[in-house]
């Protein structure tokens, strides 16, 4: 992944529900990128912790997804099915995001 000076924020967007490896997965692709440069890394992890339900977190990380108009995604491939990054990935498509792959087990 190139670091654009246009490009402000990243979104970290994998499965999470599925994946028993998500809090070191997603934990490993905010400190590689960290150490790339990049410091305005949005951790959809951290951005739904207390929150009790699935649908609660999709609908703060789909407002978040929404509200941005300079971000890029990295996609976490991991081998875990996840209906909710299939969803970030296809509003992301849908905005015009650049998505970039970041392999993690």
């Amino acid at each position: 992944m190139r670091r654009s000076e246009e490009m402000k924020q990243i979104y970290l967007s994998g499965a999470i529900s599925n994946n028993p490896n998500y809090k070191q997965d997603f934990e490993t692709a905010y400190n590689k990128l960290h150490k790339a440069g990049y410091s305005a890394i949005l951790n959809p992890v951290k951005i739904c912790e207390g929150l009790k339900t699935w649908d609660d977190c999709m609908r703060k990380c789909l407002f978040i997804l929404s509200r941005h108009r300079n971000l890029g995604i990295a996609k976490i491939e991991t081998p875990y099915a996840s209906n909710g990054a299939e969803l970030e990935l296809q509003i992301a498509e849908a905005l015009g995001y650049e998505i970039y792959e970041r392999k993690e087990n």
